[in-house]
């Protein structure tokens, strides 16, 4: 095992390793080999204005000293390459703290530069960031620019396995977004694989997370419950709260799914009090969203309606156009629950619309078979067939004509 601290003297060149150090190193960080081998002076000269000190609080999780520290060399700091580097440490920050419109900024300037210095291994890194970024704001972009990244990544030789490792959780991480839950467990578990044992334990509980998330969704309870036990148990021990707070409202659904409501309720309440302690909004419409499923269950209309009312205001706020279609579902589904036909076709529409411009075929598919059984319930069979159709077609690839040319359920 090689050291951070040995790590920071070879790339300030305070020190000379054997050849094996130096590719063991090499594979810790994702580097090339000859990013240690080439321009000693260079990297003396990185010694007094790099990124050293602002990789050390980022490694720490010591966000606010970051953003400062880092905020204050890029005032001073001339070198593009130290600048490009500096940048991608803040945009992780930013995204860390769920700030994803000034992270992206960041990542794709830095993404700029390192594109045309031809590193294509930050490059690599920066279009992850930005993948990141995306899904935090609920771009269908963000699958491209994960698949972009991980494919540049792939593309040098030998491939870097740490760089890889992250690259495929965050693809994981988007397919699961889009409720495409076997291809996000494919990617996550090679995830697992690629980075053999991952030294990195913030990213390991993400991994857990996303894992267990997805295992919940295709009904496999007992893994799901391992995968969240292990998140819940790193992130504590990190006291890393955001993370914390999105794993209590995907555990609480498993419990949720599990039969267990009273636990489900404990675990969901959790993770919207951090989110509040925490004073963040982007994600929070996804806590509101299971709170509104969750008292719908009991089955408790004004709760459940108060809940999906505010994910929706949340939502619009931060600009997440996926939730703000999935509180559009649940408000139908509360409306058709208390037999308001007319408000929950109005609802509904208003979701089955934003999905297809956004172009999310899983939960588009899914809100039509939703409202197919709503319909069908009502009586209105005609109206229920032709929303299965629709949700075939879907499935099918096919593009799914809007409601007026005719005649969710996205809880990320």
């Amino acid at each position: 095992m090689v050291s951070r601290t040995a790590i920071y003297f070879v790339e300030t060149g305070k020190s000379k390793p054997s050849m094996e150090t130096l590719k063991l190193i090499a594979e810790r960080t994702g580097r090339p080999l000859d990013f240690f081998l080439s321009r000693p002076s260079t990297m003396e000269a990185r010694s007094s204005t790099g990124t050293v000190e602002v990789e050390r609080l980022l490694a720490t999780n010591n966000l606010t000293d970051t953003l400062a520290l880092g905020q204050a060399k890029l005032e001073t700091e001339r070198d593009p390459e130290i600048i490009a580097r500096l940048k991608h440490l803040l945009a992780t920050a930013h995204l860390r703290l769920a700030q994803p419109v000034e992270g992206r900024r960041l990542a794709a300037a830095a993404r700029a530069h390192f594109e045309q210095s031809g590193d294509l291994l930050m490059t690599a890194e920066c279009l992850g960031s930005e993948a990141t970024a995306a899904y935090l704001m609920q771009d269908p972009g963000a699958l491209e620019l994960a698949k972009g990244a991980l494919a540049t990544c792939r593309s040098l030789k030998p491939v870097p396995r740490m760089t890889e490792s992250r690259l495929l959780a965050i693809l994981g991480t988007v397919y699961s977004i889009n409720q495409d839950w076997q291809a996000a467990i494919d990617c996550l578990e090679q995830a697992t694989t690629a980075g053999e044992v991952v030294q990195d334990l913030r990213r390991l509980s993400l991994l857990y997370s996303n894992l267990s998330w997805a295992y919940q969704e295709i009904g496999k309870f007992n893994e799901a419950a391992q995968f969240a036990q292990r998140a819940l148990t790193i992130h504590e021990t990190l006291n890393d709260r955001l993370s914390l707070a999105r794993s209590e409202n995907n555990l609480g659904l498993l419990y949720f799914k599990r039969g267990q409501l009273a636990l489900a309720l404990e675990h969901v309440g959790r993770s919207l009090r951090l989110f509040e302690e925490a004073g963040v909004e982007v994600g929070k419409a996804n806590v509101l969203l299971s709170l509104c499923e969750l008292h719908l269950a009991r089955p408790d209309f004004d709760s459940a309606r108060r809940y999906a009312v505010e994910a929706l205001a949340v939502a619009t706020t931060v600009s997440e156009p996926a939730n703000v279609a999935e509180a559009h579902v649940w408000l139908g589904r509360v409306a058709a629950a208390q037999q308001d036909d007319s408000t929950a076709d109005a609802e509904f529409m208003m979701a089955l619309e934003a999905l297809e411009r956004l172009g999310v075929r899983e939960r588009l598919l899914r809100s039509h078979v939703l409202y197919a059984e709503i319909l069908e319930s009502r009586g209105d069979l005609s109206s229920a067939n032709r929303h299965l159709r629709r949700a075939i077609a879907v499935s099918q690839g096919a593009h799914a004509k809007p409601e007026s040319e005719e005649s969710r359920t996205a809880s990320a």
